[in-house]
């Protein structure tokens, strides 16, 4: 028996570093940002409806900008999560000149699809689901699962972009690639007026029109293209990227945040209709370029290491958050009678909050983690020698 031999800790004990160490080379302030996606979404989802269902008319603190605006997380996730697999995709294009498809797919199933199912298997117990939710179609279909829409747009998008590249990068080289992406862009825009036109001559009532023109990915893909393009400039052109000295304020990208910021707002003012997620699409997106390179006293707060395990639980935050609320909102309005309605407004959004952390610790360990190591051991085994990253799993 060789005694020298170290032993591998047991899953648990990896997972748990895994949430309370960040990696080599993560970017602090993207993390910041998942987080405050995911407490937006979580925000604005506690005041209506759960807040409403449980005690009715909403105190004012519940009509403020996180609360109000705090759904506009999602769009701030697509423009992420385009940013993180732009890399994976981009890199891979710069090194062998194009993509393997069904690495790319086995790394983003086993992040996305055991959580996901062992969330549809619970609700589908607890309450209804339907077929398109475990197909991820609902986008088009219509969500019995209300969480299953967005996802459904990301697994879409992972299977047509690489697709996409595939082909493109057989005409194009890597650098040219950005009018691939421009082109899409460009395009939704069009689709949405065709698409609206189309819907108003059937005489759709307005929440039918909205929702149509919500969910599909073909008509709300602009935060997931400007992180695909994002990526693909931090690639090609690395000297945009690169990072500040502490303190030092990063007055180009500070400058491209404010005038995408502007562009963005001018177009939702022109007409919401066609480009509300485009102009989310170019204000999240100039933010995130901002924050991955500036270093001055406006971006330090994001640093904190608090928002890397917030970051690595948001997608089960996500998935558990609507299981979560109804329960702990009623208890805490049941138990709050008397009480100032403010204070137990927020009394009732942090025991909400703290139960979904919980139940995505948990999830995560029990989950997430082993299907990650899973994940690793497959792709270490199918190609003997696995390059080192400065990705997070994600």
């Amino acid at each position: 028996m060789n005694t020298d031999a170290v032993r591998k800790p047991g899953i648990l004990a990896t997972g748990w570093r895994d949430l309370t160490r960040p990696p080599r080379g993560q970017e602090p302030a993207l993390d910041a940002l998942r987080a405050f996606a995911v407490l937006g979404v979580i925000c604005s989802h506690y005041a209506a409806p759960q807040w409403t269902h449980a005690a009715g008319a909403i105190p004012r603190l519940g009509n403020s900008a996180p609360f109000y605006f705090g759904w506009t997380g999602v769009d701030l996730f697509f423009v992420l999560s385009g940013l993180l697999i732009g890399r994976q995709l981009w890199r891979e294009i710069d090194d062998t000149g194009t993509v393997r498809i069904g690495r790319f797919l086995l790394r983003r199933g086993f992040r996305i699809w055991p959580l996901y199912f062992v969330a549809l298997t619970y609700v589908s117990l607890t309450a209804d689901t339907g077929w398109a939710d475990w197909a991820f179609l609902s986008n088009y279909l219509g969500a019995v699962f209300s969480r299953s829409w967005s996802l459904a747009t990301e697994e879409q998008f992972y299977i047509i972009v690489p697709l996409v590249l595939l082909i493109s990068t057989r005409v194009l080289t890597l650098r040219n690639q950005m009018w691939v992406v421009l082109a899409l862009l460009a395009s939704v825009p069009v689709v949405r007026v065709v698409t609206r036109a189309r819907l108003l001559a059937l005489g759709l009532p307005p929440q039918a029109l909205a929702d149509r023109m919500q969910y599909p990915i073909h008509l709300h893909c602009e935060p997931l293209l400007i992180g695909l393009l994002i990526a693909l400039f931090s690639i090609t052109r690395p000297e945009w990227f690169t990072k500040k000295a502490p303190g030092q304020l990063a007055w180009r990208a500070f400058a491209v945040m404010l005038a995408l910021t502007v562009a963005g707002g001018l177009l939702d003012w022109y007409n919401k209709n066609i480009f509300a997620f485009f102009a989310l699409a170019l204000i999240f997106g100039g933010a995130t370029y901002f924050v991955m390179v500036d270093r001055s006293l406006l971006t330090r707060p994001l640093h904190a290491r608090i928002f890397y395990p917030i970051s690595r639980l948001s997608y089960g935050m996500y998935l558990n958050h609507f299981v979560v609320f109804p329960g702990s909102t009623a208890w805490v309005v049941r138990h709050g009678r008397g009480l100032p309605t403010t204070f137990v407004f927020v009394s009732g959004l942090v025991l909400a909050v703290a139960i979904s952390i919980a139940v995505a610790v948990l999830t995560f360990l029990l989950v997430e983690q082993p299907f990650l190591q899973l994940r690793a051991s497959l792709l270490a085994n199918r190609e003997r020698v696995v390059a080192p990253t400065l990705e997070p799993a994600a």
